[in-house]
C-alpha cells in the first residue's frame, strides 16, 4: 500500500509549474489533476484507504497519513509563495472539500460536489472571487 500511495502522489505532483515563478498556475494545476483523479476514479485512493487503517496496520496507517500529509503540504507551499494568508490552514480546508466531494461520486455518482469544490479552490487568491 506504501508504494500505491507514493505513486500516486508522485503523479499527482509531478511536473508542477515553480510556485515562486507562477503560483496561480501551479495551483491550478494541482486542483485540476486531483479533480480528473477523483473524476476518473470514482474516488481518492487515499481516503478510500485510509478508512481500512487501524492500530493493527501502523504501517498503512502511517502511509495513509503521510500521504495527505504531503498532499497538504504541497499545496499549502503553493499558497505560501502566492502569499495566500493562513496557507496550511487553507490547503486544509480546500484538500476536505475536494475530498468530502467524492462521497457524492460514490454514493449518487453525483460530480456536482466536486465542480463547486474545484470552483472555490480554484477562487483562492483572487480578490474579485473568481476562478483562477
Amino acid at each position: 500500500m506504501p508504494a500505491v500511495l507514493a505513486l500516486t502522489l508522485d503523479d499527482t505532483l509531478v511536473d508542477l509549474p515553480d510556485p515562486a515563478g507562477d503560483w496561480r498556475a501551479a495551483w491550478r494545476m494541482l486542483i485540476g489533476r486531483i479533480a480528473e483523479t477523483f473524476e476518473a476514479r470514482g474516488r481518492c485512493v487515499g481516503l478510500h484507504l485510509a478508512y481500512g487503517v487501524t492500530a493493527q496496520t501502523p504501517d498503512a496507517r502511517d502511509a495513509v497519513r503521510t500521504f495527505f500529509a504531503r498532499l497538504r503540504d504541497a499545496m499549502a507551499g503553493i499558497l505560501d509563495a502566492g502569499e495566500v494568508s493562513e496557507p496550511v490552514s487553507v490547503a486544509t480546508d480546500t484538500l476536505a472539500q475536494l475530498e468530502g466531494a467524492t462521497l457524492w461520486i460514490t454514493t449518487e455518482g453525483d460530480m456536482e460536489p466536486l465542480r463547486h469544490a474545484v470552483e472555490r479552490a480554484l477562487c483562492i487568491g483572487d480578490r474579485e472571487g473568481r476562478p483562477l
